[in-house]
């Protein structure tokens, strides 16, 4: 059962956080968490600064500028749910989507964890066998693949092992952001034409992020839906 207090404690120090960093913060968190994962799914996140660059369709350079900013408050936001969840985050994963100014923030736990905490739920088959052949078809399927939600809004798929040697290549040769545009274009458009939502849970997703690990071979895919 979640602590509302503690999310609730969450929520404000990380908006503090955020706009310490970044000079102003989401206009909403909304903050959720289980035995492996905490999330925080933000909404109209962005500064003048970014919109004027957004505007000139420099949506990749916004991304690198909030990577950096994002890589130098992790410890604090671990720290922060260490504190408020006696939660011991291993990975913290992030994704934008620029044309709503939302995102999400996802922070896990050790993966040797996931396999305990596996449930059933409306749709799991067949949304982990189109993720297999999706993974498939893009890079070679994954070594492992867990899925659980946090909340009824937000659905975690975390993959590992789905880097091909091509790839790895590519990342040892410096090619990383590259990479991750072409990976995150593919896999995006892939996810969402080739994955029927509302035959697996009855729902269309409103939102859809991804992001990578490359140095240890991990990704995770969230889709976020509306309330029901």
């Amino acid at each position: 059962m979640e602590n509302r207090a503690a999310l609730s404690q969450l929520t404000s120090q990380m908006g503090k956080l955020l706009r310490d960093r970044f000079g102003k913060g989401p206009e909403s968190i909304f903050v959720s968490s289980n035995e492996v994962c905490v999330t925080m799914h933000f909404r109209q996140f962005v500064s003048v600064v970014e919109k004027i660059m957004l505007q000139q369709n420099k949506d990749e350079a916004v991304r690198e500028m909030r990577q950096l900013v994002m890589d130098l408050l992790l410890p604090d936001f671990k720290a922060l749910v260490l504190e408020s969840l006696d939660l011991e985050i291993t990975d913290v994963y992030y994704d934008w989507n620029l044309d709503n100014h939302s995102g999400i923030m996802v922070g896990l736990v050790d993966s040797s964890k996931f396999e305990a905490h596996q449930e059933k739920y409306r749709g799991k088959p067949y949304i982990h066998e189109s993720v297999r052949r999706i993974s498939e078809e893009a890079e070679k399927l994954p070594d492992k693949l867990y899925s659980f939600w946090t909340n009824p809004r937000t659905l975690i798929v975390y993959r590992s092992g789905i880097l091909i040697k091509l790839e790895k290549e590519l990342l040892r040769a410096g090619y990383e952001p590259a990479l991750r545009v072409a990976k995150r274009s593919l896999e995006k458009s892939m996810l969402l034409t080739e994955v029927d939502m509302n035959r697996a849970v009855g729902r269309s997703p409103d939102g859809l992020y991804l992001d990578w690990k490359f140095d240890k071979d991990q990704s995770i895919i969230v889709y976020t839906f509306p309330n029901e």
